[in-house]
């Protein structure tokens, strides 16, 4: 087998969407994967472990908003370093999961291993974790809702809760970071990391947020076709992310977009639809 040590630099949404390239390569048999990971980053990747992938820790962690330090340099001597960064190359940088295979084949390439493993781009895969064994909870009739700020700083939108709260009595919001506002309705998720944030996402109505980790991590197979909008998304290197059919991802830029978006979901009023690039109809212009 070929003994490949793949690491990623860079933000939580690029390493959530690499995990499934972990899986395709670990269900392969071709290579001996080991994969680098911060110490805390190591929820997006410990249960790989169970998979047959080798995890290295560093002793170093990850605080952003861009690596001091690279994985690369703990690459061990008898493997070959891969990053999975999608920023590798500039034709790369949207995220995609045909992007993802890209990065790792032309790295393979220029190393001169000729297509070590045979990946299937569609239909496109999601992220899915394991479930640990003491999986939390949410009540029914909960809105995910990621309230955290992004540290790409592609989307500067501000929920305001008291106003959802007050507006959908009998919807619960459960917030990625602590939600500063004392309601029965809003729950607080700060204290759960993104492989058990992925985890509550299922249990949810919908998906709110602006397209950090704490949004990626909602990108699994149970949640494939659920309700999904990113709000006041603007990204240079990635307009819109992980396209697949039947992506209901809608792109939203004010309050009164994310109400209307609220109010389909609380009457049940969504369909399967394309993903909405910036600046085509939001939904509260396009009847249910």
């Amino acid at each position: 087998m070929i003994p490949l040590y793949l690491y990623n630099d860079l933000h939580f949404g690029d390493q959530c969407f690499t995990r499934p390239l972990y899986r395709a390569i670990l269900a392969s048999g071709a290579v001996d994967l080991a994969i680098g990971v911060f110490r805390n980053h190591l929820p997006l990747v410990e249960d790989l472990a169970e998979e047959g992938a080798t995890i290295l820790v560093s002793d170093y962690e990850d605080r952003g908003p861009s690596p001091i330090f690279s994985l690369r340099h703990e690459c061990p001597p008898d493997r070959i370093p891969i990053s999975t960064w999608l920023g590798e190359y500039e034709d790369t940088r949207e995220h995609q999961w045909r992007n993802v295979v890209e990065v790792f084949l032309r790295q393979c390439r220029e190393r001169r291993i000729e297509n070590p493993v045979h990946f299937e781009l569609e239909p496109t895969p999601m992220i899915d974790f394991r479930p640990r064994p003491l999986e939390p909870s949410v009540p029914a009739r909960t809105v995910y809702l990621d309230d955290s700020e992004t540290r790409s700083g592609h989307s500067a939108f501000r929920f305001d809760l008291e106003r959802l709260a007050r507006r959908f009595p009998d919807l619960y919001f459960l917030c990625t970071a602590e939600p500063g506002l004392k309601a029965p309705n809003i729950l607080d998720g700060s204290r759960f990391d993104l492989r058990d944030l992925s985890s509550l996402s299922n249990a949810c109505l919908a998906i709110l947020g602006k397209g950090s980790g704490p949004f990626c991590c909602t990108y699994t197979e149970v949640n494939r076709f659920k309700p999904r909008a990113v709000c006041g998304y603007r990204s240079r290197t990635s307009p819109t992310f992980w396209d697949y059919e039947g992506n209901p991802l809608l792109y939203l830029d004010t309050m009164d977009e994310v109400e209307a978006f609220l109010e389909r979901v609380h009457r049940g009023g969504f369909r399967r639809t394309a993903a909405r690039p910036p600046g085509t109809p939001s939904p509260a212009e396009v009847p249910a």
